[in-house]
């Protein structure tokens, strides 16, 4: 008992924001209200939902799906972002699709380890909606051929793969063949630990026929159309591991790109030819690789070469102080976006994720953990914006309904704990050493 009351009693070190100097991007932000008042209030700070998203715009949503609970961005939050895009002040007339690889098969509707079927305990907020299928299934009966969902598939699992969107749905591999080009990272090593990577991305049709090149946009009259095409990446925030850390908005990025051949360099991991894929890359399976921070180039590079999201939302609802799906987490109600990925992560890790769990693993600033090296290497890659210098902080108090200071910016959530004290002192001991 003394080491829970210890741990209870534990003064939490304040991280110190730091001196704001000039703005390369902002994070905009809304705490302790619903999920569906935080993120109206985060578009309304925004400018509102036509300032970002034109009447006629084909607009792509990628969630993380690949678990549930914490593990995949809040269900009504989603949901309200969607519902802003379809009541357009000017009238939308577009399209929404939300798009996702889950990595589980050929069959990832019908798999019991992924969001898209996985019955949610927390973090849907809708009655009656306890997964992702049912989600969509909702929204394509409220939007009809407005709204569009796609299971992506990694060509091994049952997918295509595809050179141009005449080829139909698939996945494009720039291995530089049939006029693909080639868009190739190494890790820099010359031994046997050296390493490629090349970048992949999907072709998907809506149900209204529109053919969507992820990277050259949309395809109509053997042509690509400019412009009309919006991308929202939208994560949760969690604990993920030792060798990455936590997943957030730039990681939710493997779920974009075909990941076959599998996590492991030794057994496989090639997605083709001599090519590692964006998890076999950067990881040795579930262990660190040889080179820190390769999570965090290779997405920038995606980010130079692919496409960069348009926005970025990060839903705090519930976040995973120790893992994706089950307790201890901490309930922090809040919603940020902003249209850098990697100032929003480091937002995200060390004012709301880190300061709950109080892991090193969390902490941005730690140089010794994943996440400071994959966000580092994806700002020097992308043109992300790394250091809170240059980062302003827009953040809106629901309860208090004012906007808070630099000083209130850390979000402390009250945490749910497995039930029995024996599981609550295992997580405790775990994590006295912070």
């Amino acid at each position: 008992m003394f080491l829970f009351f210890s741990r209870c009693s534990k003064e939490k070190k304040r991280s110190i924001r730091k001196k704001f100097i000039s703005e390369k991007c902002t994070i905009y932000r809304s705490v302790n209200g619903s999920p569906s008042s935080n993120m109206k209030k985060v578009i309304e700070m925004l400018g509102g939902i036509q300032r970002l998203i034109d009447k006629k715009d084909v607009v792509i949503i990628k969630p993380n799906l690949q678990w549930w609970n914490q593990g995949a961005p809040n269900i009504a939050g989603i949901g309200t972002l969607i519902d802003l895009i379809m009541n357009h002040p000017e009238g939308f007339t577009g399209e929404v699709v939300l798009i996702e690889n889950v990595h589980r098969g050929a069959r990832p509707w019908e798999s019991e380890n992924a969001g898209w079927k996985h019955e949610f305990i927390r973090n849907s907020d809708i009655s009656g909606i306890d997964n992702y299928n049912a989600f969509c299934e909702m929204l394509k009966n409220k939007y009809d051929q407005r709204f569009s969902y796609r299971y992506l598939l990694d060509y091994e699992e049952g997918g295509k793969r595809v050179y141009t969107p005449e080829d139909g749905e698939g996945t494009v591999l720039c291995d530089g063949t049939r006029g693909v080009p080639l868009i190739v990272l190494d890790n820099g090593l010359s031994d046997n630990n050296g390493r490629e990577v090349i970048m992949s991305y999907p072709i998907v049709k809506t149900d209204k026929g529109t053919i969507i090149d992820f990277k050259n946009s949309i395809w109509n009259n053997r042509k690509y159309i400019n412009g009309g095409l919006k991308f929202i990446n939208i994560s949760g925030i969690n604990h993920h591991s030792h060798f990455c850390g936590a997943t957030g908005a730039v990681k939710n990025h493997l779920g974009i790109s075909d990941l076959s051949g599998g996590p492991d360099p030794d057994i496989n991991g090639k997605i083709i030819g001599k090519y590692f894929n964006f998890h076999s890359f950067p990881y040795n399976k579930w262990k660190n690789g040889p080179v820190s921070g390769m999570l965090g180039k290779e997405i920038g590079l995606f980010f130079k070469t692919i496409r960069k999201p348009d926005l970025n939302i990060t839903t705090a609802e519930w976040i995973g102080i120790n893992s994706r799906t089950e307790l201890p987490v901490a309930h922090t109600r809040t919603i940020a976006a902003s249209t850098d990925p990697v100032a929003l992560d480091y937002h995200m890790m060390k004012y709301v994720l880190y300061q709950n769990s109080r892991d090193p693993l969390h902490d941005p600033d730690n140089t010794q953990g994943p996440v400071f090296h994959d966000l580092n290497e994806c700002a020097e890659i992308s043109g992300c914006c790394f250091d809170e210098h240059y980062v302003n902080v827009a953040s809106y108090d629901l309860y208090a309904d004012r906007k808070q200071e630099d000083e209130e910016l850390i979000q402390i959530g009250k945490i749910e704990f497995p039930k029995g004290i024996r599981n609550r002192l295992k997580y405790l001991f775990s994590t006295a050493k912070a």
